[in-house]
């Protein structure tokens, strides 16, 4: 449990570091070969994080302590055949939930990768937008 959290933990802290980042630096500064080889590495153990560490922890935690294999169940035939609602007859072991788990975490993380992507593309024009103002200081407004 202390690793999965440990690994959530650090995967935030990256993420927030990335974000911190991108808002301090000056878009208009050219990238230097380090500064991109840094990055890079960066980006790299996010995504080792993201992808590999943080479900390799909750599979662990779910099989190993937590016991949830294909024998526990979740849902099986007649479990609710008291209600007025008929259920088809099917069987939802503890496993197949911590594998799905395991797939959301990833269809979140592929939807979050190219939102941050394109914010630090987009960062720059932010910043631009913001800082635009006339010859006696006054911000500009574009017209309609």
């Amino acid at each position: 449990m202390v690793a999965l959290i440990t690994s959530i933990l650090v995967t935030a802290l990256m993420v927030a570091g990335f974000m911190w980042y991108g808002k301090r630096r000056p878009a208009d500064r050219p990238t230097t070969w380090g500064e991109a080889m840094l990055g890079a590495a960066y980006v790299f153990m996010m995504m080792l994080l993201v992808f590999g560490i943080v479900p390799d922890r909750w599979i662990r935690l779910t099989d190993n302590e937590w016991g949830w294999s294909v024998e526990r169940f979740l849902v099986t035939e007649g479990q609710f055949m008291t209600s007025p609602i008929t259920f088809p007859p099917m069987r939802i072991d503890l496993k197949k939930v911590s594998d799905t788990v395991v797939v959301i975490e990833h269809l979140a993380a592929l939807v979050g990768i190219p939102l941050l992507s394109k914010w630090w593309q987009r960062r720059d024009k932010a910043q631009l937008i913001a800082e635009a103002t006339s010859d006696y200081g006054r911000p500009l407004i574009k017209g309609n």
